[in-house]
């Protein structure tokens, strides 16, 4: 079947466009009812990390991996894209991988009152739905989340208006799996931060309050001594 190229399109084909959770969760089923492997090529957690990983996808958690260098922590957590479509819709040109039935950017959200059903998608992979950060002390909450864009405030747009943001790592992996690698090496300004992202799905990205919309990614954080997944908190799994 031909890829949908409008939201007219879409909801024809009967398409079914699921949070990231729910989209992970659909696929861990399947491959738990099938016997096949998860995270194949990795060797000796079967009994211990593994389970746990289901777990916590089942459940809808974030999940911080901890451990040794050397124990796959890094290469569990890209092999978790396997539980991810192989394609997916987003609004066509969104920086953030909008779902066409549920748009939370401005830009889309004005584009689809604009144009209804004829609201252009375009259809991305998996491998287009991983961001991975290397944690070091010289990271911002801007790189992560974003910040004011000077240029798009000269061209005359307000500080408050929400489409002046240019957006950070983790919104760009919006529907996707976001990875923070050595999370004790950021500052205890930045972590809280995430933290904060991760708990109450938004941040305050200016003093005064620009609040940014919710995004929707499966977040892996690492560092420590065994490959454990452990759920921070998740007060809307939307």
């Amino acid at each position: 079947m031909s890829e949908a190229k409008t939201l007219g399109e879409l909801k024809k084909s009967g398409v079914a466009v699921l949070p990231v959770r729910d989209e992970m969760r659909k696929n861990l089923v399947r491959h738990l009812e099938s016997g096949e492997r998860i995270l194949p090529g990795i060797i000796g957690y079967d009994d211990t990390v593994i389970p746990e990983i289901e777990n916590a996808i089942l459940s809808g958690h974030h999940m911080v991996f901890l451990g040794e260098r050397g124990q796959g922590k890094s290469r569990i957590i890209r092999g978790l894209l396997s539980l991810l479509d192989e394609r997916i819709p987003i609004v066509q040109g969104c920086e953030i991988n909008d779902d066409p039935f549920n748009p939370i950017c401005r830009a889309c959200r004005k584009k689809a009152a604009e144009l209804g059903d004829a609201l252009p998608l375009q259809w991305i992979d998996r491998d287009h739905r991983y961001g991975e950060k290397l944690a070091t002390p010289d990271v911002s909450i801007a790189d992560l989340v974003g910040e004011i864009d000077p240029i798009k405030v000269a061209e005359g747009r307000y500080l408050a208006d929400e489409e002046t943001i240019h957006y950070g790592l983790v919104p760009r992996t919006n529907r996707g799996v976001f990875a923070i690698n050595e999370l004790p090496d950021l500052t205890e300004k930045v972590q809280v931060g995430l933290f904060n992202l991760m708990e109450e799905k938004d941040v305050q990205s200016q003093p005064g309050g620009l609040h940014q919309p919710r995004a929707d990614h499966h977040a892996a954080q690492r560092p420590l001594r065994r490959a454990d997944p452990h759920a921070l908190s998740e007060k809307d799994r939307g």
